[in-house]
Formats: structure tokens, sequence, C-alpha cells
């Protein structure tokens, strides 16, 4: 037993894997046991999880064939013995206080969860991604609102409070959808430490720089964990304002997840066949047919900026592109 379990699911990450497990190791928080689940890696990580692990007691090793990212976290979580959990990425990074602050954070306020802020280390450049303050007055919008539930990484759960495990189905949006239905099986009180304390490094190699085949799915799954959290809101412009956001959160999906990624790259008939998919979704159509409403023609939508209109307008030329696209490839 110890108090904090950290999981880390490592998929060919040796390049980094080194610097991600320091990052664990050298916390303050003393009593944690460090999982890394080898997800079936063919570049060596598996051994350096080996290596890794003779050199330091608190780390345990699993290795599986590969299964996705949302089962490697799933097998982590059966095998942790922590009163709390932790996820990181094996290619990102911790600030040495981050499970310390997290832990006294949930215990003095006697929450079910916290989160901190993060940034983000792009091409070299760090970008803070503050954690905004909010009033006492409508939770369940500003969770929503401010897109708190998209990560599971900058956060620590409480055990036994974990009634949903990781969707195996699909590797988009999978940590998103299991923060969204820790939150929404348990109504935590959430603590918040207002620094930014875990880093998330953005690189060109990562897993969601592909176009995964349930991509749709897990989009759509998380959209619709979104929804539950706002049939919780009792006034009904405020609920109908976090609807209008969370349709956009799944428009800006769809189409940087999927419509980018057909238009970059080689086309290959995987990526033409969930295009196809996707056009025939009935859900998607609707949904586009809102987000087009959304928000010159809604008297009650949530106040747009003008450089946020402009990229609904222009990524919507985007799927225009993409749809022609895709009509003149059948033609051939």
């Amino acid at each position: 037993m110890c108090e904090i379990s950290v999981i880390i699911p490592v998929y060919n990450k040796k390049r980094y894997l080194r610097e991600t497990v320091g990052s664990v190791l050298d916390q303050t928080a003393g009593d944690l046991e460090l999982l890394l689940i080898d997800d079936g890696s063919t570049d060596g990580s598996g051994r350096l999880c080996d290596v890794l692990s003779a050199s330091d007691i608190r780390i345990r090793v699993y290795h599986t064939k590969n299964r996705g990212v949302g089962a490697a976290r799933n097998l982590g979580i059966r095998k942790a013995s922590g009163k709390y959990i932790s996820f990181i990425d094996a290619d990102d990074r911790i600030e040495k206080t981050f499970l310390e602050k997290l832990k006294d954070a949930i215990e003095k306020d006697r929450a079910d969860m916290a989160m901190c802020g993060y940034y983000e280390i792009i091409d070299g450049k760090r970008i803070d991604r503050d954690l905004k303050r909010s009033g006492p007055d409508n939770v369940y919008y500003d969770v929503l609102r401010q897109n708190r539930l998209c990560t599971s990484w900058n956060k620590l759960y409480l055990r036994e409070k974990i009634h949903h495990l990781f969707d195996e189905r699909t590797s988009t949006c999978e940590d998103s959808i299991f923060c969204t239905q820790y939150y929404s099986d348990n109504l935590p009180k959430t603590a918040y430490v207002y620094e930014n304390l875990y880093g998330y490094i953005r690189r060109k190699d990562c897993l969601t720089a592909d176009l995964q085949e349930q991509a749709l799915y897990g989009i759509t799954k998380y959209m619709l964990c979104n929804m539950k959290i706002a049939g919780m809101i009792s006034d009904e412009r405020t609920r109908r304002a976090a609807i209008q956001h969370i349709c956009k959160v799944y428009f800006y999906g769809v189409y940087m997840f999927i419509f980018q990624n057909l238009c970059s790259g080689p086309v290959t008939g995987e990526k033409l066949s969930i295009i196809d998919s996707v056009f025939r979704d009935e859900r998607y159509r609707r949904i586009m047919g809102y987000i087009i409403r959304y928000p010159l023609y809604d008297s009650k939508a949530e106040r747009a900026s003008k450089s946020e209109f402009l990229y609904i307008l222009f990524s919507l030329l985007g799927m225009k592109r993409a749809t022609l696209f895709l009509s003149r490839v059948k033609k051939l």
C-alpha cells in the first residue's frame, strides 16, 4: 500500500521516458509508486522500463501486447495500490511539487478531485495554460465553459471513486471521457491549485497527430458526457449557453481530428472511409446545422468574439474543401 499511484502508459517513447520518470521520482510527495505499462512497444521502451525499475523499488513494470492507451491505463488502475491516482503521459513532465500540492489541496478542502494549471511546450516555446478562477454560481457551467474536464493528466483522483474505466474503443478523447465520467459519477467537490505544475509536451509523433478510426466515436461520446453535466444546470439560459459551447467543442474536435488530417498527408482508403462515415452520421449533420446558426441567429447564444467567429467560418470552409476533395476522389 502507498498513498499515491502514478500511472504512465508507454508506447514507443524511449527518447523521452527517462526524463518523465525522473520528474516523478523527484517528487516532494514521498509515499508513491510508479506503474509503467509497456503497451507492446517496439523501440526498446519496454527494456528501458525494466532498467529503470531495477534502479528504484518504487517502480513496477507491466508488459502487455499493444491494445491502446486506454487499456494500458486501465491495467494501471487495476494494479494500483494507492489511495490517490495520477495519470502522466510518457513524454511529459511534472514539477517537483505537483503531487504534494494536489494531495494537500484535496485533504484541505475535503475534496474528491484536485486539478492544477499546466503549460505546453510547442517547438521549444512555453505557453502557460492558467487555471481560471470562478465564482460559486453556475459551477457546472464554469467546468464546461472552461473545458476543465478535457484532460485527465493535470489532476489527482481518489481511486475508490473511479467507477468508469477508460474507454478502450478509442484513442481520441479517451482521457476527456474518463475525466467527464468521473465528474458526473461523483459530482465531486474539486480542489484547485492555481499553479502550472504539469508540462504537456506537444510533439509531431504524438498519438493524436494521426487520424484514428474511432475518432468520431470518441469525440461524440465526449460530447454526450458533457451534455449529461449540462443537464444538471437548473437555469435554462445558462444551460442553453452550456449546450452551445459543448456543440462548438464537438465541432472543433471533428474539424481538428478528422478534416485537418484528411487534407494533410497522403490520401488512404482508411481516411476516405472515416470521412464517409462522418458525412453519413445523423448526429453530425444535426450539430453542424446548429453550429452554422451559432452565434449569429440565436439571441440567447453566448457572445462570441470576432476572432472566434472567424475561426468557425474558416473551419467550415475547410470542411467544404474536404467535402469537395472527397467527392473528387470518389469520381476517379
